[in-house]
């Protein structure tokens, strides 16, 4: 009887000390949902939502709030209010100075081993796909597991293979209409193709402008680039934030707009093409390992679809999000689905208590408008879901 009063005396005690914060983050110059912005202490993380919320829960009573770009707050849960509003950090014009000194992106490379795993490492991760049909969600998935890379980059001693990754399934929500009016059926990405997408590109060289602008204090410097009108029916736009203490890469943006791009043949006399991709990659350092990791990214995609007669005109927009944890874990990652199979065709059950309990990534009010929706018995669309009412 004692054993079992000091169990419980102890899980009271842990219960106790939880501190829980649910919050929304504004930007504060026009009032707009900032979606990405880590919320974390040395324990604990989880991000907003595309609405800008986010509910955190730790045994530690302090909270960071920070997106790169903006200033960081670090305060604790008690002092956080209902809404958190992020000031943008102020850049800074560089002057350009020839020297004999290295040239930033030297560094860089320099730094490239010290900075990043570029060797087999775990971590837990939760991914979500969101496919919309001209505008409206017609698909949700979530999917939550372990994950095994080969390398985080790619390097001239490094070559991409097909077993670059080993993905160990623990959870899956899934709900969406299989096919749209026109009886097509969006193929989603497979976890190689996605995690392979989700890596930041090289996008220097003669064919770009560079622009550099600093901020904080100088310890960050933002690279701008544009694609030059070279690049025939395309266009590449982003920026890449630099640490200048490490000349480490902190985040990666890019937005790619093709035109007139020919159209493939997708069956039944359908036929497609990608009209624009963007590419948002958010890295953190690790205190425990002192290397960057992928804390955060996103990768939109949208595709026009049409029949061979031109009788109408469709636009699919697909976004995938991942958030990452417990980088270079010690934990066991073992293989229980294909790396290369459309991730809307996997199937795993569906954990009601760990759903109700996740806060990682919440569903925005649109996100659980559209399940409520198709959830309905009465509904006349055609689903495929693996959500027990």
């Amino acid at each position: 009887m004692k054993l079992l009063f000091l169990s419980l005396f102890s899980l009271s005690i842990f219960g106790y000390s939880q501190h829980t914060t649910n919050a929304l983050v504004l930007d504060s110059s026009d009032n707009s949902p900032l979606e990405f912005v880590g919320i974390y202490n040395g324990k604990d993380h989880t991000m907003t939502n595309a609405d800008g919320r986010f509910q955190f829960t730790s045994t530690i009573d302090s909270i960071t709030v920070y997106r790169v770009g903006y200033d960081k707050l670090t305060t604790t849960s008690q002092k956080i209010k209902d809404t958190i509003y992020l000031n943008k950090s102020v850049l800074e014009l560089n002057e350009v100075t020839v020297t004999n000194e290295k040239t930033l992106w030297q560094k860089i490379g320099d730094s490239l081993k010290s900075n990043y795993p570029i060797h087999p490492y775990k971590e837990k991760f939760l991914l979500r796909g969101i496919l919309r049909y001209n505008g409206e969600i017609t698909r949700i998935q979530d999917i939550q597991g372990k994950l095994e890379r080969r390398t985080l980059l790619y390097t001239k001693e490094i070559e991409p293979d097909k077993k670059d990754f080993k993905v160990a399934l623990t959870n899956m929500r899934k709900v969406g209409l299989v096919k749209d009016e026109n009886d097509v059926y969006f193929i989603f990405e497979s976890f190689h193709s996605l995690f392979m997408n989700l890596i930041p590109l090289n996008a220097t060289g003669d064919d770009f402008d560079l622009t550099e602008s600093s901020f904080d204090n100088g310890k960050k410097i933002s690279i701008n680039f544009q694609s030059k009108p070279a690049i025939k029916d395309e266009d590449y736009s982003g920026h890449y934030i630099i640490n200048t203490e490490d000349y480490a890469m902190e985040r990666f943006k890019m937005s790619s707009k093709l035109y007139d791009k020919p159209f493939k043949k997708g069956g039944k006399h359908i036929r497609f093409r990608t009209v624009s991709y963007d590419k948002e990659i958010s890295l953190s350092k690790s205190s425990n390992t002192n290397t960057y990791y992928i804390a955060s990214a996103r990768y939109d995609v949208k595709v026009e679809l049409t029949d061979e007669e031109n009788s109408f005109t469709s636009f699919y927009d697909v976004s995938f999000i991942l958030t990452t944890s417990d980088n270079e874990g010690d934990f066991e990652v073992k293989k229980n689905v294909s790396t290369s199979k459309d991730l809307f065709k996997i199937n795993y059950p569906y954990d009601q208590s760990y759903w109700n309990a996740q806060n990682q990534l919440l569903l925005t009010d649109e996100m659980l408008d559209f399940i409520k929706k198709v959830q309905d018995p009465n509904s006349e669309f055609k689903i495929k879901s693996n959500i027990k009412n």
